[in-house]
């Protein structure tokens, strides 16, 4: 069920990341096309662009962290046996999940925040629709540590 889980969750990051670049690469080409060839360009696009960077940030976070390859100090993990190696990497990975439902608890906030102030980004989109990639990103970072580790697949 939890390999389930897993595979589902990557399947559907993986394809929004897909998008997203996808979506940069375009935004981005199509913005060198109008300036260089017709002298104008889209501050709106440039603001897009920005925060396009930080919704591939937070998949791309969420996609190597299910598949284990975030950055780790793992000098203490190395020196262990099996059992103990297990329970230190459950401590590490219920104190990650810890720490991002936290973030996830402050950015719901944030995101509430910007909804009551009605911020726009690129002078037509409502900020919090945007920003509403750090409380999910920070929820699917919260669910994929402990998943990783009860994945043995």
């Amino acid at each position: 069920m939890v390999h389930k889980i897993r595979i589902a969750i990557e399947k559907i990051t993986t394809a929004m990341a897909v998008f997203v670049m996808l979506s940069l690469v375009m935004l981005s080409f199509l913005q060198v096309i109008l300036r260089n060839f017709f002298s104008i360009g889209f501050n709106a696009v440039e603001e897009l662009m920005r925060n396009g960077v930080l919704w591939i940030t937070f998949i791309g976070a969420v996609l190597t962290t299910l598949r284990g390859k975030h950055i780790s100090i793992d000098i203490l993990l190395r020196n262990l046996n099996s059992t103990p190696k297990k329970v230190v990497s459950w401590i590490i990975s219920i104190f990650a999940s810890f720490m991002c439902i936290i973030m996830t608890w402050y950015s719901i906030s944030f995101v509430k925040l910007e909804m009551e102030t009605n911020s726009i980004i690129g002078g037509f989109c409502p900020a919090w629709i945007i920003e509403i990639i750090l409380p999910v990103g920070f929820l699917l970072l919260a669910i994929s540590f402990p998943i990783k580790i009860l994945d043995n697949k």
